[in-house]
């Protein structure tokens, strides 16, 4: 009978250990999703300032030719 209660204790801690496990594995989920969104606006505000960048470059070459 001692067995049977050990082993049941045994494998009731294994199943609590796999939901704590899992709960925690949902969390980094979440801030890795929340990472991974700020990274997406990050690219986005780089693409428009070098898109931004190359205009403004390409104006200043028109005004130094205009200026020779």
């Amino acid at each position: 009978m001692n067995e049977i209660i050990g082993f049941a204790a045994v494998i009731v801690s294994i199943f609590a250990g796999m939901l704590f496990n899992n709960s925690r594995f949902n969390t980094i989920e979440a801030r890795f999703s929340s990472i991974d969104t700020r990274l997406d606006r990050m690219q986005a505000d780089l693409s428009q300032f070098y898109r931004d960048l190359g205009r403004h470059d390409a104006k200043i070459e028109s005004l130094e030719k205009k200026a020779s």
